[in-house]
């Protein structure tokens, strides 16, 4: 398992490198603008994904396993259509993606949705290598497009867009590989277990969407020009994230392919044990970036985000230990609790955020970020210690239940 670890890990760091550059490049070519641009598209095609994920998301790594593999191909399919159809009409009945990029936005969407599709499927089957390997040629053929075909925003999406196109290509070839019938079998049967999985867990992420980046749409209304300030040291701080996610997507095929109770607890403490020392370790890493070096990768314009920074971290890390929590009660079917921590990180954004972010600035709008984090954080953390029948010197770290749980995962 270790090695699996490793791999999604570097995977991820490998992916997080090249959306900086990504990010740096449009900072110094098109500036604050551009940065604010690009990330109302990425969000309008995560709205998109919100909507898919009802069906095509983390419920098809629990049915995998369990149903007709083409039926739940067929179910996931129809339903990417359904959800970039619909949300698009309410990203243009909104505006909140700029006009003339709403029907890139509408189509990157419905390329991604079935993209993930395919990896949730591959996570299913516990196959981490294609998983990573789809996930790594999306990004490096988005970015080598890109920087071919120019720097612009046209181009932007343009190159998403390819980039998708020749991925999903060879991951079609992938999934159909795994296909022992193509009879289409259940399919209502099939359609109403993904939605009621996906409905639970879905609600929570389309909640947590909105403690991530409602304060977004707050600062472009009230701090014309700052978004992109906020938007870069938002992507710094949660890049952090990259070892906290890499175990977490390994945890939940785990768990989901696991019987024993007792092993799916001890499972993921060994993945939250982890997940601290290493968020620890970059968290305090990325305090002692120079700023000089953050204005020279991104431009001059983009100044400021040390504050912002350091005013995440709390919330950066909460996130860090909520993967665990999260997945394990996925993995356990415990999906009501999800949308209730959700909820509970939303509340502080949603009274308070207008007036944070009026009153004191962006680190005020960092500040209540990481309160909304910890919020949710503690909910599922206490909900974890209830539910998985584990004392709480067991959860704890120590050097003791450290080294079991690498003992654990070298297994």
């Amino acid at each position: 398992m270790i090695r699996t670890i490793s791999n999604t890990t570097f995977t991820l760091a490998v992916i997080s490198i090249l959306n900086f550059l990504l990010v740096a490049l449009v900072a110094n070519y098109l500036g604050e603008s551009g940065v604010a641009t690009m990330g109302l598209i990425i969000l309008g095609v995560s709205f998109i994904m919100m909507i898919n994920n009802l069906v095509g998301g983390s419920a098809l790594v629990y049915l995998t396993p369990r149903k007709p593999l083409f039926s739940v191909l067929i179910v996931s399919y129809g339903w990417s259509l359904v959800s970039a159809f619909l949300m698009g009409l309410l990203l243009w009945f909104f505006e909140l993606v700029p006009a003339k990029f709403l029907y890139w936005t509408v189509l990157i969407g419905l390329l991604e949705c079935v993209f993930s599709i395919h990896n949730q499927v591959f996570i299913g089957k516990e196959e981490m290598k294609t998983h990573n390997f789809l996930k790594l040629i999306q990004k490096s053929s988005q970015v080598v497009l890109f920087v071919a075909i120019g720097i612009t925003l046209h181009n932007f999406v343009l190159a998403l867009m390819l980039s998708y196109v020749a991925t999903l290509i060879f991951s079609f070839v992938r999934v159909f590989k795994q296909l022992k019938s193509f009879e289409m079998k259940d399919l209502k049967n099939v359609f109403i277990s993904a939605f009621q999985y996906g409905l639970q867990i879905q609600l929570s992420n389309i909640v947590q969407l909105m403690n991530y980046r409602l304060l977004y749409f707050y600062i472009e209304k009230s701090m014309v020009g700052a978004l992109g300030i906020f938007i870069i040291a938002v992507q710094l701080s949660e890049s952090l994230w990259i070892p906290s996610k890499a175990l977490a997507i390994i945890q939940y095929g785990k768990i989901s392919n696991e019987e024993d109770n007792r092993k799916k607890a001890d499972l993921s403490v060994s993945f939250l044990h982890l997940s601290f020392l290493v968020t620890a370790i970059a968290i305090v890493a990325l305090w002692f970036v120079p700023n000089s070096w953050i204005l020279e990768i991104f431009g001059k314009d983009i100044s400021g985000t040390k504050p912002i920074i350091y005013a995440l971290s709390l919330g950066v890390m909460a996130v860090a230990l909520s993967q665990s929590f999260s997945h394990y009660l996925s993995g356990t079917g415990k999906y009501s609790y999800l949308i209730t921590g959700a909820i509970l990180g939303l509340l502080p954004i949603v009274l308070l955020g207008n007036y944070c972010v009026e009153h004191y600035g962006l680190t005020g709008a960092a500040i209540l970020t990481s309160v909304s984090y910890v919020f949710s954080s503690a909910y599922l953390g206490v909900v974890f210690y209830k539910k998985s029948g584990l004392k709480l010197k067991e959860i704890l770290l120590s050097k003791t239940n450290l080294f079991q749980s690498i003992a654990l995962l070298r297994k």
